[in-house]
């Protein structure tokens, strides 16, 4: 059975957005699965892994990989709205695949095609253990050198499939491909940067790539 899972820490986001994300896995798949959050705090209505303690920010993400959870896994960011079945994606079964870094459509970012993004991910645990063994070991000198477990994943798992490469009209970014309401043939919207879920459905947030009003249509897919 595969395992969904997502990563709550600190206060940046709350515990709705655990329980949201996961009823939108719930409504979008046929698919027999488990939901885990790891955490650092208990989630009502959610089962919850704790983190181990000594990682702070992003890096907490890491632990994914530390074998705690047995078979399949997905994981999915905590602003990541799921709006169509996503049977695809809980049914994959081939080697570690993320999504190719969502900046890429934008034409002032060519750089990061073929550039893993860890935003969603999907792999085989007992394969993939080895990432958490190599970064804890190094872990002082990654946290260091790296902005982060998506630029040190890019750099450590090199044989891997890009998810848009492989899926190309499944996941989209909202800022960049989904704003106002281009939704047609989509399941995973991701909300990475601004605006947030939440700012998406009722603010007026102005960024260096345009001005996004509020969409009514995020409310019918972000609830539980």
């Amino acid at each position: 059975m595969v395992t969904v899972c997502c990563v709550l820490w600190g206060d940046k986001f709350s515990e709705d957005y655990v329980r949201n994300l996961k009823a939108g896995v719930e409504r979008n798949t046929t698919v027999r699965h488990k939901f885990v959050c790891l955490s650092d705090r208990h989630i009502d209505g959610v089962d919850t892994k704790f983190l181990k303690p000594g990682l702070t920010g992003w890096w907490n993400k890491l632990q994914l990989f530390d074998g705690d959870i047995y078979g399949r896994m997905v994981y999915l960011d905590l602003d990541t709205l799921i709006v169509g079945n996503i049977d695809w994606l809980l049914n994959y079964t081939g080697g570690f695949m993320g999504i190719e870094d969502l900046g890429h459509v934008n034409e002032h970012q060519p750089h990061l095609k073929d550039k893993l993004q860890s935003g969603v991910m999907a792999w085989d645990s007992e394969s993939m253990d080895w990432v958490y063994k190599e970064f804890f070991f190094k872990r002082v000198i990654v946290t260091k050198e790296f902005r982060g477990d998506g630029e040190y994943l890019n750099e450590t798992i090199t044989n891997r499939t890009l998810l848009q490469q492989v899926f190309p009209d499944e996941l989209k970014s909202y800022k960049y491909e989904v704003y106002p309401d281009n939704i047609e043939d989509v399941s995973i919207i991701c909300f990475h940067g601004r605006p947030s879920i939440i700012q998406s459905m009722s603010e007026s947030i102005t960024t260096p790539v345009r001005t996004y009003e509020p969409q009514e249509w995020v409310k019918d897919y972000w609830h539980q």
